[in-house]
């Protein structure tokens, strides 16, 4: 049996000429200071005028004999909440501005690559990293695949690495990860390319490893591209990537725009056609008013290894968990220490070639949002550290708002109805041209960003060339404007809950995210996750009648949407869309770049295969680990022999006969990884097992080597489509 004895290179770096601690002198790729500062200038006194305006009349509106307690309380939560809706407005416009103007945008790092360019030979090595926890294996290593191929056919493959990096703790996911890793290498050819490396113990989540590889492997590269479990970027685009770090060497990380893709619900359809839509201003804005100190998300970027190594080690925060200790939302952090090093962060506003997937449900949405909120209320220790950028500072602040501001719109409007339960309206004409002058402003700010991006499209059709998809696109803008004016007071009240619960000391658990809703929905969820929302919404309901019909009709919106949550998160979830009608239709799914072609005809090739009984699918890894010997011999030969085992050799024969006497789920999680982690215990698992009688072991082992030849000629079908 030819089995590698190791996935990942050697542990001696290789040192490389290239490496930089400190910026060149030319500071390429870093926006002129008085550039910068004018771009600013323009930007914020638009948001500076705008939130004054509001907040004038606001106090015009309010204002009769002087203000009570209630009405200052509303002033006061109003100001953060306009500010932060002009800095949504005018990066916009600025963004609309920016893609219509006939000259190109003088930042743009494109711009930097020359025709000659693209004829030279790459001088640089990158790596590209995934790390995993717990992720559909066989959606991790198809798109893998994916990149690989097209990366392949640039003829650059020679420069880059791929690295797997699993902080896996389910015992079957760790196995099928192994298994996928050496079938996919063996497809391709593509050992010595193609590394996976499992830690023990995951120190710190994602961000430690990272940590971990950069200690280990990072010398060996000049550039680091980070992925998500569910990225996928084209090889043409990767190529790119390395082409303008080499000519701007003052970039210290360049974030690529990550268009959704693949959704199969109709919320995932929604958010990843309203990013395509509404994307590409927004993005053009913030690389407008961001310039050199832009936001650093995590995945689908290129960074540069060596100041990011000496300067982006992230120190833990002051207090306990969960407002200090270990730092969750690490992108952000990273992006203000690399500008603090002198290096610019900067956005690359192009929508191709960078791909990712979003959750797809409102409770998976919700579950993702309360470990981002964590994260960034975690940086308000960070807004009064010494040496940030100024830019670092309001990009620590605007993160921290997009979660507090739900509990000021919850307190606005609790406030609000306080005021109108009080007989404390609006009174004489000043006052109501005040308010109706707010409110026609306030729906200004909220809608014409949407509309002026639609008829953008009309006019240009950026995303599709058929007038008549043009008018589709404008007809399925107005159904998501529906869909997330429903959304977004669910949203408005959980993320207020998010928020106290961070205040109180309520951590998060690391779990892993579900990225396609396969078996459907379980009703039971939403009617357990919101049905205390819909009581609110009705008590709110009957408060509000009961206060005047007039109050009522004002806040409805909110209060139909909260007792709507239970059927909305229902209907949403749905995987029966509106495509077939041409609603919500993306770019991609119409014309597919190769990279998503190949990725989609491998998964559905992985899709037709019959699936086992559910105990065995469930426990596929681990029933593969044990019967098979490739399988068998590949695990074995990925563990490293511990010189003192933490445990004694009786206690693994212990787990051991219980295991085969009792089936796996006799054995708790810690004691199943206990033994799968002792190289001895799993050789004598897999002898013991074939050597048994059928009455010395349990029904579940009976079962699986019934089973065993149905898949024995390939071991690996359940995970990756045969090459064709």
């Amino acid at each position: 049996m030819n089995i590698p004895t190791s996935s990942t290179p050697p542990e001696a770096p290789v040192p490389f000429s290239a490496a930089r601690t400190t910026p060149l002198v030319s500071q390429a790729g870093l926006p002129s200071s008085a550039q910068s500062r004018m771009r600013r200038a323009t930007f914020f006194s638009f948001v500076f005028v705008g939130t004054v305006i509001g907040v004038w009349l606001m106090y015009l509106m309010l204002q009769n004999d002087g203000l009570v307690w209630s009405e200052i309380g509303l002033m006061l939560v109003f100001v953060p909440l306009y500010y932060q809706l002009n800095v949504g407005f005018w990066t916009a416009l600025f963004g609309i501005w920016l893609m219509n103007r006939p000259k190109p945008d003088t930042l743009d790092l494109l711009r930097t690559i020359t025709k000659d360019d693209l004829a030279e030979p790459l001088n640089a090595t990158t790596a590209i990293i995934i790390p995993v926890y717990n992720e559909d294996v066989t959606r991790v290593f198809e798109g893998l695949r994916a990149i690989y191929n097209s990366l392949q056919k640039t003829g650059k493959l020679e420069h880059y690495d791929f690295f797997v990096l699993s902080d896996s703790d389910d015992t079957n996911k760790w196995i099928e990860e192994e298994t996928a890793w050496l079938e996919l290498c063996r497809q391709l050819n593509a050992f010595g390319r193609i590394f996976y490396r499992k830690r023990r113990t995951p120190i710190n989540r994602k961000s430690g490893n990272v940590s971990d590889f950069c200690r280990r492997w990072g010398k060996r590269y000049r550039y680091m591209i980070v992925l998500d479990a569910d990225s996928v970027m084209s090889g043409p685009l990767l190529v790119n990537l390395v082409r303008i770090m080499e000519k701007n060497p003052g970039v210290g990380i360049l974030q690529t725009f990550p268009k959704q893709i693949g959704a199969d619900t109709l919320l995932g359809r929604v958010m990843q056609f309203a990013q395509a839509l509404y994307g590409p201003a927004f993005l053009s804005g913030l690389s407008y008013w961001q310039c050199g100190e832009a936001n650093f998300w995590g995945h689908n970027a290129i960074i540069r290894l060596a100041p990011f190594i000496e300067y982006c080690a992230l120190p833990p925060l002051p207090t306990k968990v969960p407002f200090g200790g270990h730092i969750m939302s690490h992108d952000f952090v990273e992006a203000a220490l690399m500008r603090k090093a002198g290096y610019a962060v900067r956005l690359l506003p192009m929508d191709e070639g960078s791909y990712e997937e979003g959750p797809p449900t409102l409770i998976d949405t919700l579950k993702r949002d309360r470990r981002w909120c964590l994260g960034n209320m975690q940086h308000f220790w960070l807004l009064f550290a010494k040496g940030w950028h100024p830019m670092s500072r309001i990009n620590f602040f605007n993160g921290i708002m997009s979660y507090a501001s739900s509990p000021l719109w919850l307190m606005f409007l609790i406030l609000g109805t306080i005021m109108a339960g009080s007989e404390q309206g609006v009174t004489g004409s000043q006052a109501g041209f005040a308010g109706q002058l707010l409110l026609g402003i306030t729906v200004m700010f909220i809608f014409m960003p949407k509309t002026l991006i639609v008829l953008d499209e009309l006019v240009t059709g950026r995303l599709f060339k058929p007038f008549r998809l043009r008018l589709l696109t404008a007809f399925s803008s107005l159904l998501d404007t529906f869909v997330f004016s429903l959304m977004a007071p669910i949203m408005m009240i959980f993320h207020s809950r998010f928020v106290v619960k961070t205040i109180l000391g309520q951590g998060v658990s690391w779990v892993a995210q579900r990225r396609k809703l396969a078996a459907g929905i379980d009703w039971r969820e939403p009617i357990l996750t919101f049905g205390s929302l819909t009581l609110i919404g009705v008590v709110w309901s009957i408060i509000a009648f009961f206060i005047s019909q007039s109050f009522l009709l004002w806040i409805s919106p909110v209060l139909v949407a909260m007792i709507l949550a239970i059927p909305f998160a229902i209907t949403t979830s749905s995987t029966r869309t509106f495509q077939r009608f041409g609603l919500f239709l993306t770019r991609e799914e119409l014309h597919p770049p190769p990279v998503l072609q190949s990725l989609q005809a491998r998964l559905e090739e992985v899709n037709d295969r019959v699936l086992l009984q559910p105990e065995l699918e469930h426990r596929f890894g681990l029933v593969q680990a044990c019967l098979d010997p490739y399988v068998n011999g590949l695990h074995v030969s990925l563990l490293r022999r511990r010189k003192n085992p933490h445990h004694s050799r009786e206690y693994f024969k212990y787990l051991s006969h219980k295991l085969i006497t009792q089936g796996p789920n006799a054995l708790t999680a810690r004691e199943l990884s206990a033994v799968m982690y002792d190289p001895d215990t799993v050789t004598q698992l897999h002898y013991d097992l074939w050597s048994s009688s059928e009455d010395q072991m349990s029904q579940f082992w009976k079962l699986a080597i019934r089973q065993y030849n149905v898949v024995a000629p390939n071991p690996f079908a359940h995970l990756l489509a045969q090459p064709t």
